[in-house]
């Protein structure tokens, strides 16, 4: 009988087997249950503090949006009821009328609408505006989430923050502190690539410098393996030692790859009708799986080349990672790219900042920068060396004009 991949190699979705987050998972159930605890009334705060605000980063596909996923499955889950919103996108010159309807939808809970919470919160609680007042606003935030919490506990998944408008988010922010130190049942869980931090900067919020954060990259070794085997075996599928390996060195140890490996190799097996997957099956999907690897390697490379000499910055930052005996921090990275130009502060910053957003590189919780893909700076040098070679030879041909 054929059975359904279970592999899901797409962004923020959710693997069959999430291996190696458990500290990961700790956090967010620890959340969760901090909501869900007594209240000091039926429809008042909790009766000891909710847990601080959640901020999750690391470069792209490595499970950020998965793990948020996750942690709204496991409230799905819980006897209390909680909801759970996603709130994934508050770009910059929201209409009044989107900002509105965005707060309607964050108002309203399963079984009450928006003007049945206002009235309710309005006659019993005095929180927020007469329902005829017109729209909603930002003003309206805070009264409208402490409505809504006193009837249910929210978790609040904000996802790409640092794509948020600046404005906006440090209202949502602000208000949803106060809320969380006023002791009502609100988690929030924040996640971004690694210029999330700098995007908060922007905020200037002081409460932002409270917040737990998670930081994560690629998997260790064994959770690789792990992610990718047990999908197979749990459906009574044998993977070979050596078969392992070779899916394992494919991966980089990078989420997204084990799923993209994981696929390939379900489908072989599908295809051919076998029960257990040997090395010959997996080398079977080597030419799509690095073609699939490759299409990441080249949108990286893509939005590098930019034409404004950022290639060469990257560059430099390659080389000085890879020469340094241990990480390095921003400022080491900062001045190698410096050496030898006219960059300020400012610009250098700006770079690096940029460098963090393609996906070169990351720096973790103790401002240690590594590459995000170690095979990507291979792949990096060799396309930087042909473009430099073609370039050269252009500048040839034009001065033999």
């Amino acid at each position: 009988m054929s059975l359904s991949n279970p592999f899901t190699p797409g962004f923020g979705s959710v693997p069959p087997h999430m291996a190696g987050r458990d500290p990961e998972h700790k956090l967010l159930k620890d959340a969760l249950a901090a909501i869900t605890g007594p209240r000091q009334d039926k429809y008042g705060p909790l009766r000891d503090d909710p847990s601080p605000i959640l901020k999750i980063v690391g470069p792209r596909g490595v499970g950020k949006t998965a793990l948020q996923t996750w942690a709204g499955f496991e409230a799905d889950a819980l006897k209390v009821d909680v909801d759970v919103e996603n709130l994934a996108w508050l770009p910059k010159g929201m209409a009044e009328d989107e900002i509105s309807g965005l707060l309607g939808r964050m108002a309203t809970i399963q079984g009450l609408s928006l003007k049945q919470l206002e009235a309710q919160a309005y006659k019993y609680f005095q929180l927020t505006r007469n329902p005829r007042a017109g729209p909603l606003s930002m003003h309206d935030f805070k009264n409208i989430l402490e409505a809504r919490l006193r009837f249910r506990p929210l978790l609040l998944l904000m996802d790409e923050v640092m794509h948020y408008d600046v404005e906006l988010l440090g209202q949502m922010l602000h208000h949803t502190q106060v809320l969380i130190d006023e002791g009502w049942p609100l988690a929030v869980v924040l996640a971004g690539i690694p210029t999330l931090d700098a995007h908060l900067d922007k905020v200037n919020a002081r409460f932002v410098y409270r917040t737990k954060d998670i930081y994560i990259n690629r998997l260790d070794p064994a959770a690789t393996r792990a992610t990718m085997s047990r999908p197979f075996t749990d459906r009574g599928i044998a993977v070979s030692d050596e078969a392992l390996e070779l899916m394992a060195s494919w991966s980089d140890n990078y989420s997204y790859f084990t799923q993209v490996v994981g696929k390939q190799v379900w489908d072989a097996k599908e295809k051919a009708g076998c029960a257990e997957i040997d090395v010959a099956l997996v080398q079977g999907v080597e030419q799509k799986v690095w073609e699939q690897r490759l299409s990441i390697y080249e949108s990286i490379y893509s939005w590098l080349d930019d034409g404004d000499e950022l290639l060469e910055h990257a560059m430099k930052t390659v080389e000085a990672i890879e020469a340094a005996s241990q990480p390095l921090t921003p400022e080491q990275v900062g001045a190698c790219m410096a050496e030898g130009t006219y960059l300020d502060e400012q610009r250098t910053l700006e770079i690096y900042n940029q460098l963090l957003h393609a996906g070169l590189i990351w720096a973790d919780g103790d401002s240690r920068v590594h590459a995000t893909l170690p095979s990507f700076f291979n792949y990096f040098k060799e396309e930087y060396k042909r473009d430099h070679l073609r370039s050269r030879q252009a500048q040839f041909v034009k001065l033999k004009q």
